[in-house]
């Protein structure tokens, strides 16, 4: 077999790369559509200037440029934020799990919260999802290296669209023109003052090297010794065969061209076409140049013998025939339509008569029904995210900075325990929004304990609904740390703030929960230790509810006493020689 080298590295290259032909060119009109800028440029950042130039789909010269009415763009945002309106925050499940498992679960749920919320990976999510929109595809890269995430743009990444179809991408090129030579990770051999390069990035998951390509030259192979690609591939739709599917802009691409040329038409009819005629017949005294023709058409006509009438007759007909804005209006509502919004969602209007919330919800229900299927693929990226950071994460790495807050659980643990592990996801929202609702929210958590009465008005201010269930939820972290110390530091002190009721509780269905899946004995010793933690926890029990007792029974005494001797106090006689008052002049009697 043939070892791997820089000529076969060259071929597999070009190999994927051949495959893309096509793809720059529909990718470069959806990104002129969408922008409604023909001159805008997809491959040059420093060059990309949108919104300066416009199509023009009118012959006239003398007439003002067209209006625009860019369907494609108010479809495309539209979808983005109902779609955008659905956060995800993941839910990590065991399936079966000891107490190991669940202390490893609950680490990593903390983890990605944290990831989540630095990285913003809701923005980035929803700007993959915007890409495929737009292209077609979106592509998610985390960098092996920083493990930073970011969106790439699709034309940017090659790789086999037949791997792709099988569900398993080996290989595959993220190449960016005119990057920085300031954000290279190395600086290699390039020449001086050279400010930007193509920087590409080559991973091969079966040959298990990672190549950096500059202008076209490998530059360093290194190894790479992941089983996946650090990138996820998000498809609109799901392609039918290879690795290309239909946009939003595709889709509508063909509405919006006839848009503009009606537009053009109906344009240049309102500007061309003159607002009012002035029929003056011949010898009627009035001179025509006495007439301002600023608005309108002034024709002179013989008039017949014996007419009579007004000596200047005016007339305003339509400047366009309204077949013509009657076909504009009905392909502009059938572009909301081919996509599954409403005109109405679109501009954020609600119909006429729909007042109610109840309404508006249903209104709202039925219309994302047909974005059920985006939204599941949507969602299911955030798993997809999970999974892939597990994979490529050091395994010798804790999940959390060492602390002695956070258990010392690695990645190796997760990869380990994957098959016993269920990531689930829903959505994470705050506490409502309008004050009425947020209040009935956090009366409702007042009336179930789930945080105390004094506590709401932090809530009115700061609607984190996890920061409610966190302070639900300190007692019990608390009792789990008691165990997981006995469980994995033979640790046993209990301090006395700890409920012991709820710990003696916990400690019981822990050991229910090692007993029920113990394998050969494994877990016998860990329900040892907790039958000898559920002794001291009962002791100290005892003890405290003794020691209450002797304090209630010593606080009715002193009660007791402080009452017997009030009711045998005798009032004391003032000393004949001492005045009652006092002499605020000398401060004396």
């Amino acid at each position: 077999m043939t070892p791997y080298n820089e000529s076969l590295a060259y071929n597999d290259i070009a190999y994927i790369k051949n495959m893309w032909g096509s793809r720059l060119t529909k990718y470069l009109r959806n990104f002129r559509r969408y922008n409604n800028t023909p001159y805008s440029n997809l491959q040059n950042p420093q060059n990309c200037v949108v919104g300066f130039w416009q199509n023009e789909y009118s012959s006239e010269a003398d007439t003002s440029p067209t209006p625009s009415e860019n369907v494609v763009k108010s479809c495309v945002d539209a979808l983005r934020s109902k779609i955008a309106s659905s956060k995800c925050r993941p839910f990590f499940n065991t399936i079966g799990g000891g107490f190991k498992e669940i202390q490893t679960t609950k680490a990593a749920q903390r983890f990605f919260d944290n990831l989540f919320d630095e990285t913003n990976m809701h923005k980035i999510v929803n700007t993959i999802f915007f890409f495929s929109e737009v292209f077609d595809t979106g592509v998610l890269y985390i960098d092996d290296i920083t493990y930073k995430p970011a969106a790439a743009l699709p034309h940017q990444v090659y790789y086999d669209p037949s791997e792709d179809m099988y569900g398993a991408i080996s290989r595959i090129l993220y190449e960016r023109e005119y990057y920085p030579t300031r954000l290279l990770p190395k600086k290699w051999d390039l020449p001086d003052g050279l400010r930007t390069v193509t920087y590409g990035v080559y991973y091969d998951c079966v040959e298990h090297k990672k190549i950096f390509i500059v202008n076209g030259s490998i530059k360093e192979i290194v190894p790479y010794n992941q089983q996946l690609v650090p990138f996820i591939i998000f498809h609109y739709e799901t392609p039918i065969t290879g690795s290309s599917c239909v946009s939003v802009v595709d889709e509508l691409n063909a509405i919006q061209l006839e848009l503009d040329t009606l537009m053009a038409k109906i344009k240049d009819a309102s500007q061309l076409n003159p607002c009012m005629t002035f029929f003056l017949p011949e010898g009627s005294g009035i001179v025509a140049t006495q007439l301002n023709n600023r608005v309108g058409n002034v024709v002179t006509y013989k008039p017949s013998p014996n007419m009579t009438g007004s000596p200047v007759t005016t007339s305003t007909p339509s400047f366009i025939d309204p077949q013509y804005i009657s076909l504009h209006d009905k392909l502009k509502k059938d572009a909301y339509e081919i996509i599954g919004i409403s005109e109405l969602s679109a501009q954020s209007k609600k119909p006429g008569g729909l007042d109610s919330g109840v309404a508006l919800n249903t209104m709202e229900d039925i219309e994302s029904d047909r974005f059920e299927t985006k939204l599941n693929n949507y969602i299911r990226l955030y798993v997809d995210i999970a999974k892939l950071y597990i994979e490529l994460l050091p395994e010798n790495q804790t999940i959390l900075p060492e602390s002695r807050f956070n258990s010392n659980v690695k990645w190796a643990d997760i990869k380990a325990m994957s098959k016993m592990m269920n990531i689930q996801y829903s959505s994470a929202d705050s506490l409502s929004k309008d004050p009425s609702e947020k209040l009935k929210q956090i009366n409702q958590m007042i009336s179930l304990g789930i945080i105390p009465k004094d506590r709401a008005a932090q809530f009115m201010e700061l609607p984190d609904i996890d920061a409610a269930y966190s302070l639900a939820n300190n007692a019990v972290s608390a009792v789990l740390k008691i165990i997981e110390n006995c469980i994995y530091y033979n640790n046993f002190d209990v301090p006395d703030f700890i409920p012991f009721d709820m710990l003696k509780v916990e400690i019981i269905n822990t050991q229910l929960s090692l007993f029920a899946i113990e394998n050969n004995g494994s877990n016998s010793e860990d329900i040892g230790k907790l039958n000898k933690l559920f002794d001291i926890v009962v002791n100290l029990s005892a003890k405290w509810q003794m020691q209450s007792a002797i304090t209630a029974e010593q606080d009715q005494e002193l009660v007791g006493n402080v009452l017997t001797q009030e009711a045998n106090a005798q009032p004391v006689e003032n000393n004949p020689g001492v005045s009652g008052e006092i002499n605020v002049n000398t401060g004396g009697n």
